[in-house]
C-alpha cells in the first residue's frame, strides 16, 4: 500500500464537505455539531482507502475498495438518517461506533492478506 498525498487530501476534503452537509441537515438539533464531526471522521475513514491509497495487488485493492465503498454507503445512510430524523446521542454514538470498529477491524485484517 502506498498513499498518494494529493488524492488523500482530496478524499479528506470530500469527507469534510460531506460532514458539513450532515451538519446542515441536522441544523437546529441539539447535537448537530457532533453529528457533523463524526460524519466527517467516518467518511474520511472510508474514503481514504477508496481514493487515496494505491495497492500493490490488484485483487486486494479491488476487495478493499469495494468493502470501503459498501461501508461508505452504510455510513452515509446512517448519518443522514440520524441527521434528518433527529440525533439521539446514545444511539448515534453506539451504532456508528460499532460500525466504525467493525470496519477498521476487517480493513486491518484485509490489508494483512498477501497474494499467493
Amino acid at each position: 500500500m502506498k498513499a498518494n498525498l494529493f488524492l488523500t487530501f482530496i478524499s479528506i476534503m470530500l469527507a469534510a464537505l460531506l460532514g458539513y452537509l450532515a451538519f446542515n441537515v441536522a441544523n437546529g438539533e441539539e447535537n448537530d455539531v457532533i453529528c457533523g464531526i463524526s460524519s466527517g471522521i467516518c467518511f474520511a475513514t472510508t474514503l481514504i482507502p477508496i481514493i487515496g491509497i494505491q495497492y500493490e495487488s490488484g485483487r486486494l485493492g479491488t476487495n478493499i475498495r469495494m468493502f470501503s465503498a459498501l461501508f461508505f454507503i452504510v455510513f452515509a445512510i446512517s448519518h443522514f438518517s440520524y441527521a434528518g430524523f433527529g440525533v439521539k446521542m446514545p444511539y448515534y454514538i453506539i451504532v456508528n461506533g460499532i460500525m466504525l470498529m467493525i470496519y477498521l477491524a476487517v480493513f486491518y485484517k484485509m490489508k494483512g492478506i498477501k497474494d499467493i
